[in-house]
């Protein structure tokens, strides 16, 4: 496995937990605009190596995830932005910028957690 993207979360979102809670993890990088920020996960901009296909990894501190579906704008935010809805669970929607993610349990989210990408 290679790394396609590794960061550090700098930001938690006070509405975060709730919406982690609902399923999904929002995450951007520090460029998040002013209305998102309160909802999302942000962390450090950094050089994306590859795009994200079905079967790679997401690491969120220390859960490991396996990829289940890739929407159709996902790597185009992700580099542009930092950005996409992780969705720990299938709710019979596809939406472009979501990622679905299979998994044991949901993450903890704290700063200073790595969030990581490994293609397969």
């Amino acid at each position: 496995m290679s790394v396609i993207y590794q960061s550090k979360i700098v930001e938690i979102g006070a509405s975060c937990q709730e919406m982690l809670e609902a399923g999904m993890l929002i995450i951007f990088h520090e460029n998040v605009p002013a209305e998102l920020k309160d909802i999302a996960a942000v962390h450090q901009e950094n050089n994306w190596h590859g795009e994200v296909h079905v079967g790679d990894k997401v690491y969120l501190g220390e859960q490991v995830y396996t990829v289940k579906k890739v929407g159709n704008k996902v790597n185009e935010t992700l580099h542009a932005l930092g950005h996409c809805t992780i969705k720990f669970e299938d709710d019979g929607t596809d939406l472009p910028g979501n990622l679905e993610v299979e998994g044991a349990t949901l993450p903890i989210l704290e700063e200073g957690k790595i969030i990581k990408f490994e293609s397969k």
